[in-house]
């Protein structure tokens, strides 16, 4: 990687053929900053699914026929505390910067990592996922909203996917060593509770590091300090004005799928995984090791695809490239529906095409909000697109759980992809009817 005297302009490919362009006053060690809350945020919250699986299993005895829905009725809970958040953290970071909110996050998950092998009842596990939620949504809410800072709008695509990368390599390392954590404790000799609370502390320690990292290495104050004059209420009341725009409407409902996207995988995918290896006789810290192998393979296509859909969404309409991607993400949802054994190899194409799927969805969300935000209301525009992504999570765990339960382990991903199918025809309404587009 190779960076000009003021570290502007960086470029990942010989001859600028993949190039960021920062905005002014963005350093290196800013854009390294965020660059390593890329690679583990996303990684470290979705270890939750890994927690709780084993929690509820191992800790509290749970049966098989009351997970799915109690796994959800958690997800909604969680989901009912973003949407209380999403929007005050959104205004305060534009109040008094994106570093001590984005550390204060990363700080209250790792307590809730911290707490939650110590549950003694699913009360007590529901306080602490209520901690989780307060501070993945902090975390994750200043992710997104110092993606949209710091480049040039016409190299956004390629920061989203240099992130997007980052995000998803975090989450296969999560997957392949952290998630192996309980089994690796397990055979040194320690029992299943004891191997699943050291392997929880040890990612609330490392939620700890990134927390010093984005506290020290981001850009100091707010985007512009007339930004600290605007009342809370005045940037409320502009930041759900831009939701009367069509272009607005459509990065709020690609949020509303494109979140939720992620927590059914990380959710229903482990979860599934897991179930499928019990039933062949495997301890739960066995069962957890062959079903992060699932993730893995739905992580790793994300991974290899993100530097191609980063660049082609730089290079065709943005309202044209959520359709597309919307619908490639349907193609993966509704593909779950004809797989029987989740743990065969046989079906590990159509995991290759939900991360794909997945991870078109999320590029395309982005892409679209950076670009359609105007700068000085982006902090409660990105806390609106917050509110929408949790309310898509909030509906569809809600539902999932129960038609996971009730249905099937495939029931929840056909729901996600008719969602999909739902989006992608409105972003195709919306470039028909509104096709002007506005710098960011």
């Amino acid at each position: 990687m190779n960076m000009n005297e003021s570290f502007q302009t960086l470029n990942f490919l010989p001859r600028g053929k993949f190039k960021v362009e920062l905005v002014p006053g963005v350093s290196k060690t800013n854009f390294l900053s965020i660059c390593y809350g890329a690679l583990t945020t996303i990684g470290l919250l979705t270890f939750i699914s890994y927690s709780t699986n084993y929690v509820l299993l191992e800790n509290l005895a749970y049966e098989r026929s009351q997970i799915g829905t109690i796994v959800g009725n958690l997800q909604v809970i969680a989901e009912i505390v973003l949407l209380s958040i999403f929007l005050p953290i959104g205004l305060i970071a534009d109040k008094i910067g994106r570093r001590q909110v984005y550390s204060f996050g990363m700080l209250t998950m790792g307590l809730a990592y911290f707490l939650y092998p110590l549950a003694t009842g699913i009360a007590e596990l529901t306080v602490y996922r209520v901690i989780y939620a307060i501070g993945m949504g902090t975390a994750t809410g200043m992710l997104g909203t110092v993606t949209a800072d710091y480049p040039q709008n016409h190299t956004r695509g390629k920061m989203i996917a240099v992130t997007g990368i980052l995000n998803a390599t975090g989450v296969i390392i999560v997957s392949l060593f952290f998630a192996r954590l309980p089994k690796t404790f397990a055979d040194m000799g320690f029992d299943q509770i004891t191997a699943g609370k050291y392997s929880m502390w040890i990612v609330a320690a490392t939620c700890v590091i990134t927390a010093v990292v984005v506290a020290l290495g981001l850009q100091k104050g707010t985007p512009t300090e007339e930004q600290k004059k605007i009342p809370y209420l005045k940037q409320i009341k502009a930041g759900l004005a831009e939701g009367r725009k069509p272009r607005i409407q459509l990065v709020y409902a690609s949020a509303f799928v494109a979140r939720a996207d992620l927590v059914i995988i990380g959710t229903f995918l482990v979860l599934w995984g897991t179930m499928a290896g019990k039933d062949m006789g495997m301890t739960t810290a066995e069962a957890q090791s062959a079903a992060r192998i699932v993730f893995v393979t739905s992580s790793m296509s994300a991974l290899v695809a993100s530097p191609i859909i980063g660049y082609l969404i730089d290079k065709v309409d943005r309202i044209k490239a959520v359709s597309f991607c919307m619908a490639i993400a349907a193609a993966g949802y509704l593909s779950m529906f004809f797989i029987n054994d989740v743990l065969s190899p046989d079906v590990k194409p159509l995991f290759v095409l939900l991360g794909v799927g997945h991870q078109c969805a999320f590029f395309a969300a982005t892409t679209l909000l950076g670009q359609e935000a105007p700068k000085m209301k982006r902090g409660a525009i990105v806390g609106v697109f917050n509110l929408a992504g949790a309310a898509g999570i909030l509906i569809s765990t809600g539902i999932g759980g129960k038609i996971y339960d009730v249905i099937g382990p495939y029931a929840p991903f056909v729901l996600i992809g008719f969602c999909n199918i739902a989006v992608s025809l409105f972003a195709i309404y919306v470039s028909k009817t509104s096709p002007d587009v506005k710098e960011a």
